[in-house]
């Protein structure tokens, strides 16, 4: 008598797909993102002046091998990363945590169209740091822009 097959482990999310905004789109010379998000574009609920607010976005490998990202944003004095650069094993899923400070930034800095830039690249098993592997974002093997989003306080999340 025969075991059965165990089925296989359904994937933590699909992927979004890259964003809509057509300002978003890889450059010419860009890689193809091969990483998978849970969003194409980060929507910060409103919260009043001075008070951040954060979004959890989950990316996911579905790659055979180990990757490591970095993430870039638009604006460092709105926006912190948590992890900004990491690895994650193959099949391997991370929560990234974005936050937004909201503070009394000029307004012409809060207008400005915002966005965050996420980079991958192999890594190998025997790297224990990813930080120096991002000396160059030439050698990313995938891009991807998705854009931010400030819902207003009548905009639903």
């Amino acid at each position: 008598m025969s075991t059965p097959s165990k089925p296989p482990t359904p994937l933590p999310f699909a992927d979004a797909g890259p964003s809509d905004d057509v300002a978003m789109r890889n450059k010419s010379d860009e890689p193809p993102f091969k990483l998978w998000m849970n969003m194409k574009q980060i929507d910060f609920p409103y919260t009043p002046p001075g008070k951040s607010t954060s979004v959890i976005l989950r990316l996911h490998n579905p790659t055979a091998t180990r990757i490591t990202f970095k993430i870039r944003c638009t604006s460092a004095d709105i926006f912190r990363v948590q992890p900004p650069v990491a690895f994650i094993n193959p099949n391997g899923t991370m929560n990234i945590t974005i936050w937004c400070s909201n503070t009394t930034q000029p307004l012409e800095k809060l207008e400005k169209r915002h966005y965050f830039a996420f980079y991958h690249k192999t890594a190998s098993p025997n790297h224990r740091q990813a930080p120096p592997l991002w000396k160059d974002l030439k050698e990313a093997e995938g891009v991807r822009r998705i854009p931010v989003n400030f819902l207003s306080s009548t905009q639903p999340p």
